[in-house]
């Protein structure tokens, strides 16, 4: 097999690295060479495992200022305002995003993309790279088949699981702010002259080669209106005991999972609405307190 350099393009906390850590750890027990972009912040805990490290803009809060991190993490864990606060790390620096990780991308054979670097795409298309999509979570696809909860108005919920039709006429509104908040984008792909394409938090994050859902299908079975390439192939995992040789879900774990699937409560809320993880409360200053997030 000929062995190939692979660039993985992430951002976000360890709930967004790990998992592209751990492919980047097979790719190279494969024979491949991967290179993992993603903020400065990182380098020390992906250099140690033997993976190539290219840094990319924006910079975010080191390990040593809790405070500056803690306000970080409040605001992109909002259930109103989330969204936006995470734009709002990534939109100013597009232009420094995009040179970073087009410069990661040299002499690369293929990429595969994290949903929230924005540019991952324009990067494949201006270099002609064969080019992977990956999303962590089934809302992430916004199906109308599978309705997210809104965390502005959970009790649209209800509403939106009447029918596909219903659903992605409560969506629509949404859609329309989205591609109003993705002008940078849209503007960044003229000056590069690329066509306007899809929008970027929606299709045009998805791969027309191949989009890797890197969850399980006990978070979601595959839905008529995903990519129809796309790919569930169970959790890419770093950092937990299934490296012992557990390979499955402890079944507590698996009845909880199950329950909530059935049940409009907030942890099927925050599974719909994008996060990953079981929410717990922990006591921080200056504000008292913050939400935090316990993968399994």
């Amino acid at each position: 097999m000929q062995s190939r350099r692979i660039l993985l393009s992430t951002f976000g906390s360890f709930g967004d690295i790990h998992p592209y850590l751990a492919i980047a750890l097979e790719l190279k027990a494969r024979g491949h060479h991967p290179v993992v972009a993603t903020s400065e912040v990182y380098r020390e805990k992906i250099e140690l495992r033997g993976i190539v490290f290219h840094p990319v803009r924006p910079d975010m809060p080191s390990f040593d200022q809790p405070e500056e991190l803690v306000r970080l993490i409040e605001g992109a864990m909002d259930p109103r305002e989330g969204g936006e606060r995470v734009m709002e790390m990534l939109l100013p620096y597009l232009r420094d995003i995009y040179y970073d990780l087009n410069a990661a991308a040299n002499d690369a054979d293929l990429i595969l993309t994290h949903p929230l670097p924005l540019v991952g795409p324009i990067v494949a298309q201006v270099r002609k790279l064969p080019w992977v999509s990956s999303v962590l979570a089934p809302a992430s696809f916004i199906s109308a088949y599978d309705s997210i909860v809104p965390p502005q108005w959970p009790w649209l919920y209800n509403l939106m699981r009447l029918s596909p039709l219903v659903g992605r006429g409560v969506l629509a509104p949404a859609k329309i702010k989205l591609d109003k908040l993705m002008r940078p984008v849209y503007e960044l792909r003229a000056e590069l002259g690329l066509p306007r394409g899809e929008q970027p938090i929606l299709a045009g994050q998805h791969s027309p080669a191949k989009v890797l859902a890197l969850f399980s299908k006990v978070m979601a079975q595959p839905q008529p209106d995903w990519p129809a390439n796309t790919c569930v192939t169970g959790f890419p995992f770093y950092d937990r005991r299934d490296f012992f040789g557990e390979t499955d879900l402890p079944a507590g774990v698996r009845d909880f999972s199950m329950l909530a699937r059935h049940r409009s409560s907030s942890l099927w809320a925050h599974r719909h609405s994008g996060w990953r993880a079981i929410s717990i409360v922990i006591p921080s200053k200056p504000r008292g307190r913050w939400a935090g997030a316990l993968c399994y």
